[in-house]
Protein backbone atom coordinates (compact mmCIF):
# COMPACT_ATOMS: atom_id res chain seq x y z
CA UNK A 1 0.00 0.00 0.00
CA UNK A 2 1.35 3.43 -0.98
CA UNK A 3 1.80 6.35 1.38
CA UNK A 4 1.31 9.04 -1.29
CA UNK A 5 0.08 9.22 -4.84
CA UNK A 6 0.45 11.80 -7.59
CA UNK A 7 -2.67 11.79 -9.73
CA UNK A 8 -4.45 13.90 -12.30
CA UNK A 9 -7.96 15.13 -11.54
CA UNK A 10 -7.65 14.15 -7.86
CA UNK A 11 -10.77 13.58 -5.79
CA UNK A 12 -10.93 13.56 -2.03
CA UNK A 13 -12.98 10.84 -0.41
CA UNK A 14 -13.93 9.50 2.96
CA UNK A 15 -10.49 7.92 3.39
CA UNK A 16 -8.43 10.02 0.94
CA UNK A 17 -7.15 13.58 1.32
CA UNK A 18 -5.97 15.70 -1.60
CA UNK A 19 -3.41 18.48 -1.75
CA UNK A 20 -3.34 20.47 -5.00
CA UNK A 21 0.13 20.18 -6.51
CA UNK A 22 0.44 21.54 -10.04
CA UNK A 23 -1.60 22.66 -13.02
CA UNK A 24 -0.55 21.55 -16.49
CA UNK A 25 -1.47 23.42 -19.63
CA UNK A 26 -3.26 21.32 -22.24
CA UNK A 27 -2.35 21.92 -25.88
CA UNK A 28 -3.46 20.75 -29.28
CA UNK A 29 -1.10 17.97 -30.30
CA UNK A 30 -0.40 16.87 -33.85
CA UNK A 31 2.32 15.54 -36.09
CA UNK A 32 4.52 18.27 -37.61
CA UNK A 33 3.02 17.45 -41.02
CA UNK A 34 -0.56 18.22 -39.91
CA UNK A 35 -1.85 21.64 -41.08
CA UNK A 36 -2.78 22.67 -37.52
CA UNK A 37 0.87 22.27 -36.48
CA UNK A 38 1.72 25.33 -38.56
CA UNK A 39 -0.46 27.83 -36.67
CA UNK A 40 0.74 29.81 -33.66
CA UNK A 41 -2.37 29.42 -31.54
CA UNK A 42 -5.44 27.24 -32.04
CA UNK A 43 -8.87 28.77 -31.64
CA UNK A 44 -11.29 26.10 -30.40
CA UNK A 45 -13.41 26.38 -33.56
CA UNK A 46 -10.30 25.48 -35.62
CA UNK A 47 -10.81 21.92 -34.32
CA UNK A 48 -14.38 21.68 -35.62
CA UNK A 49 -14.75 18.64 -37.89
CA UNK A 50 -11.14 17.44 -37.49
CA UNK A 51 -10.24 13.80 -36.95
CA UNK A 52 -9.48 13.51 -33.25
CA UNK A 53 -7.79 10.98 -30.98
CA UNK A 54 -9.61 10.96 -27.65
CA UNK A 55 -9.08 9.38 -24.27
CA UNK A 56 -11.35 6.56 -23.13
CA UNK A 57 -14.81 7.87 -22.13
CA UNK A 58 -14.53 6.88 -18.45
CA UNK A 59 -11.37 8.96 -17.86
CA UNK A 60 -11.62 12.40 -16.20
CA UNK A 61 -9.34 13.92 -18.86
CA UNK A 62 -11.80 12.81 -21.56
CA UNK A 63 -14.77 14.28 -19.70
CA UNK A 64 -12.85 17.57 -19.28
CA UNK A 65 -11.90 17.75 -22.97
CA UNK A 66 -15.44 16.80 -24.05
CA UNK A 67 -16.92 19.49 -21.76
CA UNK A 68 -14.48 22.09 -23.16
CA UNK A 69 -15.31 21.23 -26.77
CA UNK A 70 -19.05 21.21 -26.05
CA UNK A 71 -18.88 24.62 -24.31
CA UNK A 72 -17.01 26.00 -27.32
CA UNK A 73 -19.57 24.57 -29.76
CA UNK A 74 -16.95 22.34 -31.37
CA UNK A 75 -17.66 18.89 -32.81
CA UNK A 76 -14.62 16.75 -33.58
CA UNK A 77 -14.65 13.38 -35.34
CA UNK A 78 -13.28 10.86 -32.86
CA UNK A 79 -11.46 8.19 -34.84
CA UNK A 80 -9.88 6.30 -31.94
CA UNK A 81 -9.69 6.50 -28.18
CA UNK A 82 -7.10 5.22 -25.75
CA UNK A 83 -6.61 4.92 -22.01
CA UNK A 84 -3.11 6.40 -21.87
CA UNK A 85 -1.20 9.44 -23.05
CA UNK A 86 1.60 7.31 -24.62
CA UNK A 87 -0.94 5.52 -26.83
CA UNK A 88 -2.54 8.83 -27.87
CA UNK A 89 0.90 10.20 -28.76
CA UNK A 90 1.73 7.12 -30.88
CA UNK A 91 -1.51 7.51 -32.82
CA UNK A 92 -0.90 11.22 -33.33
CA UNK A 93 2.56 10.58 -34.77
CA UNK A 94 0.89 8.92 -37.79
CA UNK A 95 -0.02 12.42 -38.93
CA UNK A 96 -3.74 12.52 -39.78
CA UNK A 97 -5.31 13.39 -36.43
CA UNK A 98 -5.13 15.86 -33.57
CA UNK A 99 -5.79 15.64 -29.86
CA UNK A 100 -5.65 17.74 -26.71
CA UNK A 101 -3.04 16.54 -24.22
CA UNK A 102 -0.93 17.96 -21.40
CA UNK A 103 1.98 19.93 -22.90
CA UNK A 104 4.35 18.59 -20.27
CA UNK A 105 3.74 15.01 -21.42
CA UNK A 106 4.94 15.82 -24.96
CA UNK A 107 8.37 17.30 -24.21
CA UNK A 108 10.27 14.26 -25.51
CA UNK A 109 8.27 13.92 -28.72
CA UNK A 110 8.53 17.65 -29.40
CA UNK A 111 12.31 17.57 -28.87
CA UNK A 112 12.56 14.59 -31.25
CA UNK A 113 10.41 16.35 -33.87
CA UNK A 114 7.68 13.68 -33.71
CA UNK A 115 4.90 15.95 -32.40
CA UNK A 116 4.02 19.61 -32.13
CA UNK A 117 2.08 21.20 -29.28
CA UNK A 118 0.06 24.26 -30.24
CA UNK A 119 -1.38 26.42 -27.45
CA UNK A 120 -5.13 26.78 -27.23
CA UNK A 121 -6.48 30.30 -27.33
CA UNK A 122 -8.05 31.32 -24.06
CA UNK A 123 -10.05 29.91 -22.48
CA UNK A 124 -7.66 26.99 -22.56
CA UNK A 125 -7.63 23.79 -20.60
CA UNK A 126 -5.68 22.92 -17.49
CA UNK A 127 -5.06 19.40 -16.12
CA UNK A 128 -4.93 19.52 -12.33
CA UNK A 129 -2.46 17.27 -10.52
CA UNK A 130 -2.70 16.50 -6.86
CA UNK A 131 -1.09 14.57 -4.07
CA UNK A 132 -3.35 12.00 -2.46
CA UNK A 133 -2.83 10.26 0.86
CA UNK A 134 -4.78 8.23 3.37
CA UNK A 135 -6.59 10.20 6.07
CA UNK A 136 -6.25 7.23 8.41
CA UNK A 137 -2.57 6.40 8.03
CA UNK A 138 0.04 8.41 9.89
CA UNK A 139 2.95 9.49 7.68
CA UNK A 140 6.44 8.47 8.70
CA UNK A 141 9.22 11.08 8.64
CA UNK A 142 10.51 10.10 5.20
CA UNK A 143 7.07 10.37 3.61
CA UNK A 144 6.42 13.69 5.36
CA UNK A 145 9.80 15.02 4.17
CA UNK A 146 8.96 13.99 0.59
CA UNK A 147 5.55 15.63 0.85
CA UNK A 148 7.16 18.82 2.18
CA UNK A 149 9.63 18.78 -0.71
CA UNK A 150 6.81 18.43 -3.26
CA UNK A 151 4.90 21.28 -1.69
CA UNK A 152 7.93 23.58 -1.46
CA UNK A 153 8.47 23.42 -5.19
CA UNK A 154 6.60 26.08 -7.12
CA UNK A 155 3.53 24.96 -8.99
CA UNK A 156 5.09 25.31 -12.44
CA UNK A 157 2.89 25.35 -15.50
CA UNK A 158 3.76 23.08 -18.37
CA UNK A 159 5.06 25.91 -20.52
CA UNK A 160 7.77 26.95 -18.08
Amino acid sequence: KSDLGLVSYPNAGKDISVLPWREEEMVVAAAPSHPIAKVGTVKPHDLDGLEFIAFDPELPIRRDVDRFLREQGVAVRITKHFDSIPMVKEALALGRTVSIVPARMMKGEIAEGKLVGVPLESPGLIRPLGIIYSRKKRMNRAVQAFLDLLQEAEMPRATE
